[in-house]
């Protein structure tokens, strides 16, 4: 195999085992369903992680301890 072929090859092998994120493309945010780790539609600090227990007592609008779906952020937008 010439050299040129062998090194396109590797290339190309190397760039399909890439993790997303490292070509640029971050993951879905996870979903409220994926957060809400009992199932009891609310989620609460033990839950949470991140901005999202960072900015909680801001997002926390009714002051019950939990965030429900309507009192979460959206989600930041990707970056172009």
């Amino acid at each position: 195999m010439k050299k040129s072929a062998l090194l396109l090859a590797t290339v190309i092998m190397s760039a399909s085992i890439l993790p997303a994120h490292a070509k640029g493309d971050r993951p879905a945010p996870p979903s409220f369903e994926e957060l809400d780790i009992n199932g009891d539609g609310e989620l609460s600090k033990d839950e949470l992680k991140g901005p999202l227990l960072d900015g909680f007592d801001k997002f926390d609008t009714d002051g019950n301890d939990t965030l429900s779906k309507s009192e979460l952020p959206e989600p930041p937008r990707p970056k172009r």
